[in-house]
């Protein structure tokens, strides 16, 4: 199944994340900050993809906090995706 991701390439990029995205792909590595922000920010939050290399380095606060708010952590890599171009990829899920 293909789905939708918003793709956050930099906090920078975190700031304008709007309410309504259900799929996230971080490209960085997000502290438990970026991630608490994203998860208020976005109440319809569904997914949160990561690179392998990144989700060996998310704490279990943050894996707490997902599983509580039923938002599933996947792993997965974007490979040559421009932001500035589109901030949206469609995703194999």
């Amino acid at each position: 199944m293909k789905v939708v991701f918003r793709i956050i390439g930099s906090e920078e990029d975190l700031k304008d994340v709007e309410g309504k995205e259900e799929n996230v792909h971080f490209c960085f590595r997000p502290s438990e900050k970026n991630v608490f922000e994203l998860v208020t920010k976005t109440p319809k939050l569904k997914r949160i993809q990561l690179p392998s290399s990144y989700q060996k380095t998310i704490s279990n606060t943050t894996k707490t906090l997902l599983k509580m708010k039923n938002i599933k952590l996947l792993t997965g890599d974007i490979w040559g995706h421009r932001t500035d171009i589109d901030r949206f990829a469609e995703i194999e899920v």
